[in-house]
């Protein structure tokens, strides 16, 4: 059976209504990119900052040309028809570019966040079967290119470097793709591109069952996810929109990559996504009236404009998600800035699910994390005011997980509702708050979800650790967020959090998976059936936190 025949898609019926209903469509967003391009081809449509430094500016016009371009130069090195692309880049203005070029072709784009090491790459590529992956040369104090050089594995054809390519071998971006006219050359003939409800973009994602897992969308699911915060925040092409969030990410693809081209909107970028001073710098340059931004970046926000304000009178409003936002974060968001925050809730199963909107109370999102819009269905299966498990089924739900159709299938009841491992409870006002999770994930104030089953099986390889379990803690720094901490069993004399690092950092592991303490116990909680009992453990770790506060 063939990777994409393995995905699970809705039933005609549902398909159907998804159409009538406008929340999926005969056209894509190829042809948005075209309407763009041709009633308003010199307006913005990517501003991309490097640094600090504006890099490169695209008006749709020329991202049009860019696509046609790319998706030629993937043909010149051998991608074709449901192929796949790895994009293993930080937020440069080529990812717009490069996800609407693999839709030109045929090809499947699987992006990859840069926070991500040798390890997990190299996972991506060989379950992918990526055929080729573009990265940089370097990024921060990371060598990009040797990290793919490392990684790639015998069925990816070309590796691609922006940047020194020649230092690893790999193929020159800017020489091959943007300085090289392609689409003269050898054009892409049209009927290579995807159709809506072609598989178009691969996602890995961490779980609770420890193996990444690929999830497939179409241009058709990512239409319905665009819309559930277009629609309910009134987003139109006059807009200037900025998701500091990494743009190789669900969220921040959808919201910085789709959604401003659906609209005909401007996106800005900026591949430092942790700076605060430029983002605000932006908004005031640029005039953004939307953005998408976690919990972490809000905190920055506010420091950096304590120290030396800008001017932010045009944002509109700021949506936050992947952690929960403290009603007190907000309050201080609306005192500094006078700007509403909205909560969202989401998954890379699906985008965005939920949302809080401009009718909703003030400070809303510090209490709920919003209603669905009508393309997507939620339950809580749980009396009214009750606890449940968080259950949702509708037109932005993915096609499952190539290549692990049993491990989607047994997420889904009879009736399509996909078990999203959250647990929620009713708003009060026809939407939900989320309260955890029941399996055994920890979520970092970034979004970053760390399976601790995956980190835990590296951890146990050392000679020195004869047990451990990873244990979600409360982040001073984030309310509602989560830091790890490693609780371990000791093999003779117990290990330092420095050699633990060191030995996670030899195994090439992330950083951002890598724990932020260690504590160390006789043995670990069990029950009858032997899994360790991690309630017991958060408990102590939560009473802890309570008591330096």
């Amino acid at each position: 059976m063939g990777m994409w025949e393995t995905l699970v898609r809705p039933a005609p019926e549902a398909a159907g209504h998804y159409r009538a209903e406008g929340w999926w469509r005969e056209t894509t967003f190829l042809d948005d990119l075209a309407a763009a391009a041709r009633d308003a081809g010199d307006r913005p449509a990517v501003v991309a900052y490097e640094g600090k430094e504006l890099a490169r500016t695209l008006s749709y016009g020329e991202l049009q040309v860019h696509v046609e371009r790319f998706a030629a130069a993937l043909a010149e090195l051998g991608v074709g028809r449901g192929d796949v692309v790895a994009l293993y880049l930080p937020n440069r203005w080529v990812l717009t570019p490069l996800y609407l070029a693999c839709h030109r072709l045929g090809a499947v784009a699987s992006p990859v966040i840069p926070v991500l090491d040798v390890r997990e790459l190299a996972f991506v590529l060989e379950e992918s079967g990526a055929k080729v992956c573009v990265t940089v040369d370097r990024f921060g104090d990371a060598d990009y290119g040797a990290r793919l050089r490392d990684a790639a594995p015998d069925s990816l054809a070309h590796r691609v470097v922006i940047g020194d390519a020649a230092a690893t071998g790999a193929v020159d971006f800017d020489e091959f793709f943007v300085n090289t006219p392609w689409e003269t050359r050898r054009p892409v003939d049209p009927a290579d591109r995807l159709g809506p409800d072609d598989p178009c973009l691969l996602l890995y994602t961490s779980g609770t069952t420890g193996r990444m897992k690929g999830v497939a969308h179409t241009q058709n699911t990512l239409h319905a996810a665009v819309l559930a915060v277009s629609a309910p925040h009134g987003l139109t092409g006059d807009d200037v929109i900025s998701i500091p969030n990494y743009t190789t990410h669900m969220a921040g693809l959808t919201y910085a990559c789709y959604m401003p081209v659906l609209l005909g909107a401007t996106c800005v970028f900026q591949d430092a996504n942790r700076d605060m001073e430029l983002f605000l710098d932006a908004i005031a340059e640029h005039r953004i009236t939307w953005a998408y931004a976690s919990p972490v970046y809000l905190v920055d926000m506010l420091a950096v404009q304590a120290e030396s304000p800008r001017d932010t009178s045009s944002v509109v409003q700021i949506v936050s998600g992947s952690a929960p936002i403290q009603p007190q974060l907000i309050a201080r968001m609306r005192e500094v800035f006078d700007i509403p925050v909205r909560a969202l809730w989401g998954m890379t199963e699906n985008g965005a699910v939920t949302v809080t909107r401009p009718d909703d109370p003030e400070g809303w999102a510090g209490h709920s994390d919003g209603r669905s819009e009508p393309a997507m269905e939620i339950r809580v299966d749980a009396k009214p005011g009750d606890v449940g498990r968080l259950l949702v089924r509708g037109a932005s739900q993915c096609l499952g997980y190539v290549g692990q159709k049993d491990v989607y299938l047994a997420c889904l009841d009879d009736d399509g509702w996909f078990d999203t491992g959250d647990l929620a409870r009713d708003d009060g006002r026809g939407g939900i708050r989320i309260t955890g999770r029941r399996g055994d994930q920890i979520n970092r104030a970034s979004g970053q979800k760390i399976s601790t089953l995956e980190v835990e099986s590296v951890l146990t390889r050392h000679p020195g650790i004869k047990d451990v379990a990873l244990i979600g803690y409360p982040d001073a720094a984030v309310p509602g967020a989560e830091l790890v901490c490693a609780v371990v069993v000791p093999e003779g004399e117990p290990i330092t959090l420095a050699a633990m690092r060191e030995f996670l950092a030899g195994e090439r592991m992330a950083e951002v998976l890598w724990p932020d303490r260690v504590q160390f116990v006789w043995d670990l909680p069990r029950n009858s059936l032997g899994k360790v009992l991690r309630q017991p453990l958060r408990e102590r770790l939560e009473n802890e936190y309570a008591a330096r506060r």
